[in-house]
């Protein structure tokens, strides 16, 4: 009986030591602080009363005596009688024996019968009984709810917890998606995290189990990190929104972290948040702690080097080269971004060239550029987009160091080796166009808006070049600047600034489109040039137009009286229209002129001093106006004639023949003036 109770104790002995094993099994593969003194304790107390078992069992168990195994024997009915009368001798012996025992007691008290054999010692049952009761006490000593964990919410076949339809598919109105860790991992699995974000604000961590409650914290940080760092719909958030994300994914991860301080998973995944951060050092050092307890990944590997690659930057940036060096080295030993050293040299580069820029250092710059042409071991693509930057920083320094005409060739040379071919030809349409580029941008291989940046750059560098002369632009200037602004509104359609530079040039060298030019400046105005130039120029030019119109309206009518005036000579009408047919605004006088036959009218008699006076106050009061309305240094000469004119028609008796020679020359200065 002693024995079965000893193993019935060793049982719940065993059950204690499996259940403290397990705990702490559990405990490290979540993180958790482990039970590591309770579960030595239960598996020594669970031996010790195994041992008191076997001591037990084999060991305090009296001594059976001997039996002599004997096989049957055949006996005579001599031998037989024989015996039985044997056996009544030993019992009557037995019997006196007894009783002469008894008498000797009596006599003498101090003897004693032989006494029976001692019972088995009890003193292992009372140790395995202690030591039960001390495994009892132990399995206080460790996280009680590890001990007896609760199933996992989430866990594959759980019928309790499962969700009554699969995640992320449409919920009756009546019946929303149920808030549980089974669905919130789903919707995070299926890289829907702004559907488990949601979720996991309705859920509440009170009700959930310490597993549980890390499964959570880990699952709501992971989607929070993947909401930043890849989208679901592939838009970028906003700062203000990666930064709350952020800040609420270390928060979970550090209340993680605190229960599980030893969760390999969620240790990676907060260097990878401090990582976002930017903070490089914090996270190549907690992605390494957590690295051991993480099978071997590529994923890994590839984080850990670009946080090296950043800090080389960071080395190269503060000019400790040796720093950087062995910082590349230790991304050459992991090797899967080893080829991104060269790319991490030639940022710095660009880098430090565009603060050079910055500070005025161009020559500093200009060497940069130059280091950065002699990187190797970049591959194609890398090599092309090093090729593409150098050449646009070397324009960048001629112009803002001023040196216009190396900038201009570089502006070219980027042209012949960058520039697409067979580009369609220049036409003042492409200013015009509202929606579509007249160049296809995804037949482009460089960004388009960096061509129009380019042209729009030759352009003001030849208008530099030529102010700087002091001279007016040349036709063949005007024409390769205006090609110029017409190719970058080919790459990119509309562009203001282009526009309307366009459209100052068109006013400045191309009346003939006036219109054109204003309508270009007018529309960069609207799309917010914020030049107070383009403003003015805008406003002076639409004034000087509408005054130009009005001249040319007022010289219309009154050259259409003059002309039909029968009292001037048909020499003198021949020569003016002659002289003013040149232009297409005046050949509408002349049309109908010709129609109503008074080109053709002949004299009618001799001119009279008074008609001679009315047609040169008129022609004079025509003239006064044009002068008082136009450029002073327009109309000098108009303004010269104009005075004598005057003189001579209070003198008219004397100078009838002079006045009629002044009157030809009034109008041809007003048509040159207003007719274009």
């Amino acid at each position: 009986m002693t024995s079965v109770l000893i193993w019935f104790l060793a049982a719940v002995g065993v059950v204690q030591a499996g259940l403290s094993v397990r705990a702490y099994l559990l405990e490290k593969r979540e993180g958790l602080p482990r039970s590591s003194l309770r579960a030595a304790l239960s598996v020594v107390i669970a031996l010790g009363i195994v041992g008191m078992g076997v001591y037990e069992t084999v060991l305090n168990q009296p001594a059976a005596p001997a039996k002599v195994e004997i096989g049957p024997v055949q006996h005579t009915p001599a031998q037989k009688a024989q015996i039985e009368t044997l056996k009544k001798e030993i019992g009557a012996l037995q019997e006196q024996l007894s009783a002469k025992q008894a008498e000797l007691e009596k006599l003498d008290p101090t003897t004693v019968a032989p006494a029976e054999p001692a019972a088995p010692a009890q003193w292992p049952l009372m140790i395995a009984i202690a030591l039960v009761l001390f495994g009892f006490g132990a399995l206080a000593l460790g996280d009680l709810q590890t001990l007896l964990p609760r199933k996992n919410s989430f866990a594959p076949g759980n019928a309790e917890t499962a969700p009554e339809q699969v995640p992320g598919q449409p919920q009756a109105l009546d019946k929303p998606e149920p808030a549980t860790l089974a669905n919130l991992a789903a919707h995070v699995h299926a890289g829907r995290y702004k559907a488990a974000l949601a979720m996991a604000a309705r859920m509440s961590v009170e009700q959930l189990h310490k597993l549980e409650v890390l499964d959570f914290l880990y699952l709501r940080a992971f989607a929070s990190v993947m909401a930043v760092a890849a989208p679901e719909d592939g838009t970028a958030p906003t700062h203000q929104d990666r930064t709350e994300k952020l800040q609420a994914a270390q928060k979970d991860l550090a209340s993680l972290l605190e229960l599980a301080p030893h969760a390999a998973e969620a240790q990676w995944l907060a260097g990878y948040v401090k990582a976002k951060a930017g903070e490089w050092q914090a996270a190549l050092d907690t992605m390494r702690a957590a690295k051991d307890g993480l099978p071997a990944n590529n994923a890994s590997e590839v984080n850990e080097s670009v946080c090296l690659l950043m800090l080389a930057e960071a080395k190269l940036a503060a000019a400790d080269n040796e720093g950087a060096t062995k910082l590349f080295d230790e991304v050459t030993q992991l090797g899967v971004l080893a080829g991104q050293i060269p790319v991490a040299m030639v940022t710095h580069r660009i880098l430090t060239v565009r603060e050079h820029i910055k500070a005025g250092k161009f020559a500093e710059a200009a060497d940069g550029i130059a280091r950065i042409r002699d990187i190797t071991g970049l591959d194609d693509k890398a090599q092309r987009a090093t090729l593409v930057a150098c050449d646009v920083y070397d324009v960048a320094i001629h112009y803002r160091s001023g040196d216009l005409e190396k900038a201009l060739a570089a502006t070219r040379a980027f042209m012949q080796r960058w520039l697409p071919a067979q580009l369609p030809d220049v036409e003042d349409q492409a200013a015009d166009e509202f929606l579509l580029p007249a160049i296809d941008k995804a037949s482009l291989q460089l960004p388009h808006d960096l061509y129009r940046g380019l042209f729009f750059l030759e352009a003001v560098v030849r208008v530099d070049l030529a102010s700087r002369r002091g001279q007016a632009l040349s036709p063949d200037e005007v024409d390769v600047i205006a090609t110029a602004l017409l190719r970058a509104l080919q790459f990119q359609p509309r562009h203001r600034e282009s526009l309307a530079a366009l459209g100052a040039l068109y006013l400045a060298y191309r009346k003939d489109r006036t219109e054109k030019a204003l309508s270009w400046l007018d529309a960069a105005l609207t799309m917010g040039v914020r030049s107070p130039r383009a403003r003015a120029l805008l406003a002076d030019a639409r004034r000087v137009e509408q005054e130009r119109k009005e001249l040319l309206q007022l010289f219309r009518s009154a050259s259409a009286k003059f002309l039909s005036d029968p009292q001037v000579g048909v020499g003198v009408r021949k020569a003016l229209i002659e002289e003013l047919g040149r232009f297409d605004e005046f050949r509408p006088v002349v049309l109908d002129l010709q129609e109503s036959g008074a080109l053709d009218a002949q004299p009618s008699g001799e001119i009279t001093v008074t008609a001679l006076r009315e047609r040169a106050a008129f022609v004079g009061g025509i003239a006064s106006e044009v002068v008082r309305r136009a450029e002073p240094a327009a109309v000098q000469k108009l303004a010269d004639i104009h005075r004598e004119l005057t003189s001579l028609a209070n003198n008219v008796e004397t100078s009838s023949t002079r006045i009629a020679a002044l009157e030809r020359q009034v109008m041809e200065q007003l048509g040159r003036i207003v007719l274009r």
